[in-house]
Order: C-alpha cells, then structure tokens, then sequence
C-alpha cells in the first residue's frame, strides 16, 4: 500500500489552479511519475478535462487519459494517481468517489475548499501523507 505522495511544489500549486479557474466545476487530472516500495513520486501533473463538467463529479476524457498514459509509456513511467477538485466541499471522497476508489489501486489526491488530501483505498480508505518534493 502506498503510505506517501512524494510531489513537487509546482505540481501543488498547478492542482490548486485547476480547482480555483474551474470553479464551480470539478478539474480532474492524472500524475505521471513511479513508485518505490510505499512511496509514490510524481514527476508531473497531467490536467484531463471532465467530460462530465458538474459540480459533484467528475470522468477523465479518455482520449486525453490515453495520451496521458502515452507519454507516461514513452518517458519509462507510469500513470500512478489521479486527482480532483472538490472546489465548494472539503477534500473528502464522496460516496461517489469511494465507490470507484474501490476498483483504483492508485492514489487518489483531493484538493478541496479546505486544503487537500490524498488517498488510496485498501479493505477501505486510508490516508495518504502528502510530502512536498
């Protein structure tokens, strides 16, 4: 089980973009990057446009996610999380959120009206810290 998110700064603040420009809809996107034992370390951040475009949900283009993951392919890394923005709640998976977290191994970060979180689901959500890079 990953126990930490290894992410850079610009990364940070690139998610927080997302959520305040997209507002009130939810911004999705994936993170590229690999992984090391209970470490996740993300090397980029790779915004996907919600298809669904709501302000409770959110579904990655897939055309966008396939190129994300291209790219990811290409450069020796992997997809290894997804995040989105909760822009008028707080950053805590909802029903809807937990329910796909289920069939997602990877880290799910929330970046919420009261800061973010991340996220991974193992016989139920555990916490992930989060650790600037």
């Amino acid at each position: 089980m990953i126990e930490e998110l290894r992410i850079p700064r610009t990364a940070l603040d690139l998610i927080q973009s997302e959520l305040e420009e997209n507002k009130p809809y939810e911004a999705c996107g994936v993170f590229i990057g690999t992984i090391d034992g209970m470490t996740e370390h993300v090397e980029k951040v790779r915004p996907i446009r919600n298809v669904k475009r709501t302000h409770r949900s959110f579904e990655l283009d897939p055309k966008e996610q396939y190129d994300a993951w291209n790219e990811a392919q290409k450069n020796g890394k992997e997809i290894v999380g997804v995040y989105h923005t909760h822009p008028v709640s707080s950053a805590v998976p909802s029903l809807w959120d937990r329910e796909t977290m289920q069939n997602d191994t990877s880290v799910w970060l929330i970046a919420g009206a009261d800061g973010m979180r991340a996220y991974v689901w193992e016989n139920g959500l555990k916490t992930v810290k989060i650790v600037e890079a």
